[in-house]
């Protein structure tokens, strides 16, 4: 590969890095917006999506990582010494989020039952709370150790990164799913669509754009 090549494919492999990173804290991001909108099935269907798109971030960061290991070793050393600076080493000062359990959840938020519309509103609200920080927090380790492993490849292990992520977010969902959604399926039905998730709407956006588009072709094409 020629060395202006290889300097290029070296910067788009390490932008990889991140992008992957980002996508997975996206799909967790389209999870926080449907639970503060207390929409049960979409939690459900982004769920579904999060678990497709951690599992392609575990395949496709071990791609990308093994051959940008190989990149820079060409580029750092040998012939092509000089070629791309060695990376300062990034310092992963992140602690990893625990998940948060179903019990965890209910101990910290506890309603005892008959329970009053006060304290029921007050507890519903805080348990759905803790899960968004938590999932915040997820988040925020992810951008970390992304750009971690972005700088020092042999720092960390993104496909483990992204496996102990998705065992935090599918236990911190089901607590959710549990403590609030199961308990209380009259106030999770009464909260629904107090806050519309922005995704959806740039989702619906975009397929109107689509939609416009393949009627002009269609329309051209008829004509």
């Amino acid at each position: 590969m020629h060395v202006v090549d290889a300097k290029l494919r070296h910067r788009e492999l390490t932008q990889e890095v991140y992008d992957i990173g980002d996508e997975v804290v996206e799909y967790i991001e389209h999870l926080m917006e449907a639970i503060a909108d207390w929409d049960v099935e979409l939690v459900e269907d982004c769920f579904a999506e999060f678990t497709e798109i951690v599992e392609d971030a575990r395949n496709d960061s071990r791609r990308v990582v093994a051959e940008l290991a190989g990149l820079r070793q060409a580029l750092t050393s040998g012939l092509r010494s000089g070629t791309v600076s060695v990376r300062a080493k990034r310092e992963s000062d992140a602690q990893a989020p625990e998940a948060l359990s179903v019990s965890e959840l209910i101990a910290a938020f506890p309603l005892e039952a008959p329970a009053l519309i006060r304290d029921m509103t007050t507890a519903m609200n805080a348990r759905s709370q803790a899960v968004l920080a938590r999932l915040e927090q997820v988040n925020e380790w992810i951008l970390n150790q992304t750009a971690v492993v972005a700088d020092d490849l042999d720092s960390l292990s993104l496909p483990v990164v992204f496996s102990r992520t998705q065992r935090i977010v599918d236990t911190t969902i089901e607590a959710w799913q549990d403590a609030v959604a199961a308990q209380h399926p009259e106030y999770t039905r009464t909260m629904w669509g107090s806050n519309p998730p922005k995704f959806l709407l740039e989702r619906a956006r975009i397929d109107a754009i689509v939609a416009k588009v393949a009627a002009k072709r269609a329309k051209g094409r008829a004509s």
